[in-house]
């Protein structure tokens, strides 16, 4: 789904850029003069996979499956949803972690401000979140009866919803090619905040909290203490914004822009074990923008 988004961007773009070309003809040059820029923005982004690997499941994280089918309780329970879907089933085990956790395309929401210190030069400050979803499957096996040939195994999933927040404060620069078409770099340093809003494996349709198994040992009918925990944490990075102005008039203008990020998150024992290395992350993003030349003339 991600090309026919992209296709749609621009084929918008291309439109958009005909329309301001038809009417901008004879105005005069505008983004030329000192003053502030506000946007409100939105478009698709997409992950590095690297931090997805927190969620695999495998025993070397802090949240794994072992939570669940080391307790004797919870793989009783796991044992019982498969065998009443394989009654071949006599015994079973935790087979293969996922191999490919990664990320799907999220749609990500920005704000922004702008102070233009002349024509060319200026500074941003931008807000955006992202939610995204990153999943796999995991495979439980069994032993099958002499002379069965049906597949020795259940595939069954994991699914993790994560929340990014980001702050990106930016030097700007703006090309005026013409009045229309301008485009436009940012460069700046970016201070992220991650959550992770919930992470559950998918047992035949059955899901089981897995955050909650770090934080109390199941036993059936006994009340588990609230989990208080914020599984969230800071990071840090680097930002590369590149862009196309185009102009409907001095007030109002259409930005299509592709961000590129080098990002670190996780920086805290909230989320232990995540992976705090730079990961690379981009997002396409069209921007609606507002000079303050539009308050002036009221």
């Amino acid at each position: 789904m991600l090309y026919k988004r992209l296709i749609f961007i621009l084929f918008l773009c291309f439109i958009l850029s005909g329309f301001a070309q038809t009417n901008g003809k004879g105005k005069k040059e505008t983004w030329s003069t000192a003053g502030f820029d506000f946007y409100i923005g939105g478009g698709v982004y997409l992950a590095d996979k690297s931090t997805a690997n927190y969620y695999n499941g495998a025993p070397q994280n802090e949240v794994n499956l072992n939570l669940l089918f080391d307790n004797t309780y919870r793989f009783n329970e796991i044992s019982l949803l498969v065998k009443n879907n394989y009654a071949y089933v006599d015994s079973l085990w935790l087979g293969e972690y996922p191999e490919d956790m990664s990320y799907k395309v999220g749609t990500i929401f920005g704000l922004g401000v702008k102070y233009k210190l002349n024509k060319d030069w200026g500074i941003a400050l931008n807000y955006s979140t992202v939610k995204l979803t990153a999943s796999d499957v995991f495979l439980i096996m069994f032993d099958l009866p002499p002379g069965n040939e049906r597949n020795n195994y259940a595939i069954e999933y994991l699914n993790a919803k994560e929340e990014r927040s980001f702050f990106d404060l930016s030097v700007s620069r703006l090309f005026h090619v013409n009045s229309v078409l301008k485009p436009f770099v940012e460069l700046g340093l970016q201070f992220n905040y991650l959550k992770v809003k919930s992470f559950q494996a998918v047992i035949e349709d059955r899901p089981f909290d897995m955050l909650s198994s770090v934080s109390s040992n199941y036993i059936p009918g006994q009340t588990n203490p609230p989990n208080y925990r914020n599984w969230a944490a800071p990071g840090y990075g680097l930002s590369l914004t590149g862009g196309l102005k185009i102009v409907f008039n001095e007030s109002f203008s259409l930005d299509p822009a592709i961000n590129f990020s080098i990002s670190s998150f996780g920086h805290s024992d909230n989320l232990y074990g995540f992976f705090t290395g730079f990961t690379f992350n981009y997002n396409l993003m069209i921007r609606l923008v507002m000079s303050d030349l539009y308050f002036n003339k009221k």
